[in-house]
């Protein structure tokens, strides 16, 4: 078989032939060489006639044989192919399922670290507040009126106005703390000179 099929020493379609392929041929050529008959009737009692009708039917069997034959790899192709196609829509149907699988838990992973990051936000503001509070009650309204003074007089070199007049404000915050911690202790003693002339 492989040497009818070669031909200069060229493989041809040789991986495409199945046993029933090989089957097939090996009957055709047995045939052909008249080592098996069909079903052969002795023709000598037959009238011509008979003959002929005899050896019609005999090509019609030979031939549904051979369809037969045909049929049964058709099937067998239009099976596989079938089987094939079936395997290709199972894998397609998986594949989209995986794929609907892997965006469900990608929105949920999304909207979970959507949540952490809001939770995070929430977190800074909360510890942020005590500071902004801090800049709010005691550097933005000196800053801002130093500001306002900038813009009311226009110094050439704004910066060092700038600094010049916060260095002011801090030495005069400073006289005013001083004052107020001298306030407090000349209190808390004439309190306690009230209470010692109050104990005699």
């Amino acid at each position: 078989m492989r040497a009818l099929l070669e031909q200069n020493g060229k493989p041809c379609c040789i991986n495409l032939i199945t046993e029933a392929d090989n089957k097939f041929l090996a009957n055709l050529n047995k045939l052909e060489a008249g080592e098996v008959k069909p079903h052969v009737q002795s023709t000598e009692h037959m009238s011509e006639e008979e003959k002929v009708k005899h050896e019609a039917e005999q090509a019609e069997a030979l031939a549904r044989s051979m369809e037969d034959e045909v049929d049964v790899l058709i099937r067998k192709e239009e099976e596989e192919f079938h089987r094939v196609q079936q395997a290709d829509a199972k894998k397609k149907e998986i594949e989209a399922k995986e794929s609907k699988e892997r965006s469900a838990k990608e929105a949920v992973t999304n909207a979970k670290m959507e949540k952490i990051k809001q939770q995070e936000r929430d977190l800074l503001d909360t510890r942020s507040q005590p500071i902004r509070q801090y800049l709010m009650d005691n550097v933005v309204p000196h800053l801002t009126e130093g500001l306002i003074e900038l813009c009311k007089k226009v110094p050439e070199d704004s910066i060092d106005y700038l600094a010049n007049f916060l260095l002011e404000r801090a030495d005069l915050l400073d006289d005013l703390l001083i004052k107020k911690r001298e306030e407090e202790i000349r209190l808390k003693e004439e309190a306690k000179r009230k209470a010692q002339a109050a104990l005699l």
